[in-house]
C-alpha cells in the first residue's frame, strides 16, 4: 500500500468537492469515536495554553507599563516572575523575558487523528488496513454516487495482489 495512490485520485468539480469533503468530515468523526481519535479536542491539539505561563505573561506586561501600580500588587507581580525564573531578585531584562514568554507548549500527548485511525487499522495487519481503505473507497461510492468512473475503478483495487504478495496476516509496523 502506498500513501497516496492514483486510484483514489479523482476529478471532481468545485460543488462535488465540497460535498465529498463535508461527508469526509461525517466519516472521519465515525472513525474518531470508534478508535478514540478526536479530532480538534485538547489530546489532539498539537500546542496546548500553558495557564502558568500565560499568568506570567501577563504579570510581566503590567509590570512593564505600570508606573503607579500600588506596592502590594507590584510585589505579588514581581513573586510570581521569580517563582517562574526561581530567582530571589528580578531584573528588568527578567521582566522584558517574561513579557515576551511563548504562552503555548508542546502537547505531549497528541496524535494526529489520521494517524491514531491508521495505527488502529495498523495494528490487525494488512487485511485489517485495507479494510479502512476499502471503507473510505465504499463510503466515496455511497455518498457521492459517481456516475463518470473509470471502468478498471474498484473498492478493492490492489488488494488481491497485496495479498499473494505479503500474505493476510502481515503485521504492519508504522514509524
Amino acid at each position: 500500500m502506498k500513501d497516496h495512490n492514483s486510484h483514489d485520485v479523482l476529478l471532481l468539480c468545485t460543488a462535488c468537492h465540497a460535498l465529498s469533503n463535508y461527508y469526509d468530515n461525517h466519516l472521519k468523526q465515525q472513525l474518531a469515536e470508534e478508535f478514540g481519535a478526536p479530532i480538534g479536542c485538547e489530546e489532539g491539539v498539537r500546542l496546548l495554553e500553558d495557564p502558568t505561563r500565560r499568568l506570567v505573561r501577563s504579570a510581566a506586561r503590567v509590570l512593564v507599563n505600570a508606573d503607579s501600580l500600588p506596592a502590594a500588587r507590584k510585589e505579588e507581580l514581581l513573586q510570581l516572575i521569580r517563582d517562574f525564573f526561581e530567582s530571589n531578585t528580578v531584573s528588568p531584562e527578567m521582566v522584558q523575558e517574561a513579557a515576551g514568554l511563548e504562552t503555548r507548549i508542546f502537547n505531549e500527548n497528541y496524535v494526529p487523528h489520521g494517524l491514531k485511525v491508521v495505527q488502529s487499522f495498523a495494528q490487525g495487519g494488512l487485511y485489517s488496513l485495507m479494510g479502512l481503505e476499502k471503507r473510505w473507497r465504499q463510503h466515496f461510492l455511497d455518498v457521492m454516487q459517481p456516475k463518470h468512473l473509470p471502468a478498471q475503478w474498484s473498492v478493492d483495487h490492489n488488494h488481491d495482489k497485496l495479498i499473494k504478495k505479503y500474505g493476510e496476516a502481515l503485521q504492519i509496523e508504522l514509524s
